[in-house]
């Protein structure tokens, strides 16, 4: 009996062992997005193409803009988009929502960015806004890209800042990064983890590349959430990536007077400005 007890313990100890060893095995070499969440393996993250290959400084054609836009707003707010695109140089779409392309030809625009007619209006569905974005920018381009950055129609940005600031992060890994709201309520009626798309936020190459396959499933999952920017935080969050905040991206949710917020700047590069419409002029001359 002493024997018989004595191999059986053995045996379960052997087979305990043998258990955490394929346990492990297969924490590394699985594809499930569960295992990439660990911050222990973010950096065994590579991804595929000629993105690897090139360790050049980060540079203003490693971005790629995906600027949301609808028939409602596009002609009042393309001077906007003109004041900062640099044409034959920064590389992006604007998407057009509730627009047919034929209502769009030809494109008169050569200071702007080229157009997309979104696919939830082809598909006559309901618009998810950014969270669709992402998805349908990263279709259209995905060689040579670090960064995505995704915006509003009515956002400004500071280019040679945001590469600054991009520039100290490596693309390679997961990030989500931007700025919450500058007022407490707009982050108490949305999210306090949530990047806000009209301020901007950036998605690495490898995070983009990760959801993009599932992210028509994330989206139906979270649907019933206000606006594509929660949604899509939601679908980071399920990849356990979280916020990277970073003060130069401005959601602007004050109006009138925003001088003494931008006199009280924090020391951090100044990236993005939104809302210019509802505050009063910076250079009133």
């Amino acid at each position: 009996m002493q024997l018989s007890s004595s191999l059986s313990g053995k045996l379960c100890k052997s087979l305990l062992i043998s258990g955490l060893i394929l346990y492990s095995i297969y924490i590394f070499l699985s594809n499930h997005p569960c295992c990439y969440s660990i911050t222990t393996f973010n950096n065994l993250m590579r991804f595929k193409g000629d993105n690897i290959q090139d360790d050049s400084p980060t540079n203003v054609s490693h971005l790629v803009f995906g600027i949301t836009s609808s028939s409602r707003t596009w002609k009042n707010r393309i001077t906007y988009i003109e004041s900062w695109w640099r044409p034959n140089v920064t590389r992006g779409f604007v998407v057009l929502q509730n627009f047919t392309k034929y209502q769009l030809l030809p494109w008169p625009y050569s200071s702007s960015p080229p157009f997309k007619v979104s696919e939830d209006t082809l598909k006559g569905g309901q618009v998810i806004g950014m969270a669709r974005v992402v998805a349908e920018t990263f279709k259209m381009e995905n060689k040579s890209v670090r960064w995505y950055i995704m915006a509003h129609d009515d956002t400004i940005f500071f280019l040679d800042n945001l590469v600054e600031v991009l520039s100290k992060y490596d693309h390679r890994k997961y990030f989500y990064m931007g700025m919450t709201s500058e007022t407490h309520a707009s982050n108490v009626a949305h999210s306090f983890n949530m990047a806000f798309g009209g301020g901007g936020y950036a998605l690495s190459y490898a995070l983009v590349e990760a959801m993009v396959e599932n992210l028509d499933v994330c989206i139906k999952r979270y649907q019933t959430f206000y606006g594509g920017d929660h949604i899509l935080q939601s679908c980071v969050a399920d990849f356990g990536v979280s916020l990277t905040q970073e003060k130069g991206f401005h959601q602007i949710d004050l109006h009138g007077d925003i001088s003494g917020f931008l006199s009280a700047h924090p020391q951090s590069p100044l990236i993005s400005l939104h809302h210019l419409d509802y505050v009063d002029p910076i250079f009133p001359s």
